[in-house]
């Protein structure tokens, strides 16, 4: 058999495998589930080392970790192709991201997806954008904790900090929060966040969109004595903003800090840390220190990490990447 033929039988193999546990979860490809936006290969964990590829409504994208791998993104995307028959197939060479997050998108097969292209998660109508970025407008490994904060929003007064296109603030929405509280500093997502609210039918009266840097506003509602009975805290890994740069490693305490100060006796606090660099234990090192030094306890309500469709090998406990704690504080 010529390279090139066991190169492409390589690939039906890997997407074949991976096409059968994402139908466990969600359905058959190009079928119309409760959920249609998710990831379909996920790297080594899936054995198609140096890519990712997600899944939105019938359209693929293909994202080129490295360099190396870029070499056989050809033999990949005609695997998908004849394998899955997307509407069509975007490519993003991750490895080009500039500082500002932007990795255009380019087509390599079918159609062009619409600017604002509509997905489900959950049955909940999100929006996404394939083609500007990195990011699409959804962070799919957050799923199982949006219907987690959709189950245990009710009655609450929620603030949604980093809150993107607002993937958090619809669930508290829909899931009967008094009023939800979305800060971000970028314009744009915002402005997303609020069509997505307006996609579930979410009169956006109750609820307040607010474009600050997160440690700013914190900071000002420690001053007006604003509170909250849930708080999400999902920050980048690294920001810049016009106050200087932030990391996760070194600010994620005072972020801790300043969210305990307004947060409510009994409140919740999702916290979350999306970065290979910040082990489970520092993790849970920091959110400690931050408890003693607010004078503060707390019990843990849940501990969440990647879904079943961002499997890991078993023996790279550093890809598990993403950290989430729930704590009643």
């Amino acid at each position: 058999m010529a390279p090139d033929s066991n190169r492409s039988r390589r690939w039906s193999d890997i997407i074949e495998r991976a096409a059968r546990l994402r139908a466990c979860l969600f359905g058959s490809f190009g079928a119309e589930p409760v959920t249609n936006a998710y990831r379909l290969l996920n790297d080594s964990g899936d054995g198609a080392e140096g890519f990712t590829v997600d899944a939105y409504a019938g359209f693929l994208v293909v994202q080129v970790l490295d360099s190396m791998a870029l070499q056989s993104a050809p033999a990949l995307v005609e695997a998908l192709e004849k394998i899955l028959q997307p509407r069509g197939i975007v490519q993003k060479l991750r490895y080009q991201q500039t500082e500002r997050g932007r990795v255009p998108g380019q087509i390599v097969q079918g159609e062009s997806p619409p600017c604002a292209l509509g997905v489900l998660e959950n049955s909940v109508p999100l929006e996404v954008e394939l083609l500007e970025g990195l990011h699409t407008g959804l962070f799919t490994d957050m799923r199982e904790e949006h219907a987690r904060m959709r189950q245990l929003a009710v009655g609450r007064r929620v603030l949604n900090t980093f809150a993107y296109t607002g993937a958090f603030s619809v669930a508290a929405a829909l899931g009967g929060a008094t009023s939800v509280t979305s800060v971000d500093v970028i314009a744009r997502p915002l402005d997303r966040a609020k069509r997505n609210f307006e996609l579930s039918g979410v009169e956006t009266t109750a609820h307040h969109f607010v474009r600050m840097e997160v440690i700013e506003y914190l900071q000002l509602a420690k001053r007006r004595g604003w509170t909250f009975q849930a708080i999400v805290l999902d920050p980048p890994t690294f920001a810049t903003f016009k106050s200087g740069h932030w990391s996760a490693k070194t600010g994620y305490k005072q972020l801790l800090q300043l969210a305990l100060g307004v947060l409510d006796p009994e409140g919740l606090l999702w916290a979350a840390a999306n970065t290979e660099s910040m082990p489970p234990e520092r993790f849970e090192q920091l959110i400690g220190h931050a408890l003693r030094e607010a004078r503060r306890n707390a019990r843990v309500i849940a501990l969440g990490g990647l879904p079943p469709d961002y499997p890991t090998p078993i023996d790279n406990p550093q890809a598990r990447y993403l950290k989430v704690h729930l704590l009643q504080a």
